[in-house]
């Protein structure tokens, strides 16, 4: 396991393999995971495995905060990851990227294309969640926002699903939300894959997210039956179709 220290001080573990082959070096993909999650899990191998088969570049690695940082999860917020992708776009990997990402990893996605368009050439979203801290504000009752003003953070329990949500998370994502604005100016092939018993982030959002990049190459893809972790047979052969369309 590689470890690389951020410009921002945070150390995490990641995984770099390069193209075996220039030729077809079409780009190398980045996989960003989602949030209280790592990326080791089945479905970005399964993703690794695809780009080894297909002699594509592949790039995973842990947000500040979780894996081997876990404990420092309080400390980051959405400003520092979007930070990391910046900077392993710029000094981490050479040529055109594929920016894949999950839940949080998806929003994550979306600033890396809108800050590096001459870099990102594709986009996939795995239940894509821009702007999930929003909700949080929104829906959070009168004693938990007393709560995360006394005390700074909120644990938020979300059935299978627990996440420790700072002040500090909540105000960089204002700093960032993109489904307020009336445009993404994303310009490059997205695939935005979602489930439809997602309870963590609802279908529809995707058709919103689809609706306002300003790519006429947006392709959404709805799996009835699965769920936010898209980890089932099924949702990985969906995933792997639609990586093919990237070649």
């Amino acid at each position: 396991m590689q470890k690389h220290t951020f410009s921002s001080g945070f150390t995490t573990n990641f995984e770099h393999i390069t193209a075996q082959s220039s030729e077809t070096q079409k780009f190398t993909l980045i996989y960003t995971h989602g949030f209280a999650a790592d990326p080791w899990g089945r479905k970005p191998e399964e993703i690794k495995n695809w780009c080894l088969k297909n002699n594509i570049g592949f790039f995973r690695y842990e947000l500040a905060g979780h894996g081997a940082d876990a404990e420092n999860l309080e400390k980051a917020d959405l400003n520092t990851w979007k930070e990391q992708i910046l900077e392993i776009i710029d000094s981490l990997v050479a040529g055109p990227v594929l920016v894949a990402g999950a839940s949080l990893g998806g929003w994550i996605s979306l600033l890396a294309a809108i800050k590096r368009p001459e870099r990102v050439v594709g986009l996939l979203g795995l239940a894509a969640a821009p702007d999930f801290t929003k909700d949080y504000e929104d829906f959070a009752t009168n004693e938990q926002q007393e709560t995360l003003q006394r005390d700074g953070k909120l644990l938020f329990v979300k059935e299978d699903f627990t996440y420790t949500v700072t002040a500090k998370l909540l105000e960089s994502g204002r700093q960032n939300l993109l489904l307020d604005k009336p445009f993404l100016p994303i310009d490059c092939q997205t695939v935005l894959i979602q489930g439809m018993e997602d309870n963590s982030v609802h279908w529809p959002k995707a058709l919103k997210i689809a609706e306002k990049i300003r790519s006429r190459h947006v392709m959404v893809k709805l799996l009835k039956n699965s769920s936010h972790r898209l980890n089932e047979d099924a949702d990985i052969r969906e995933i792997l179709t639609a990586l093919d369309t990237f070649l």
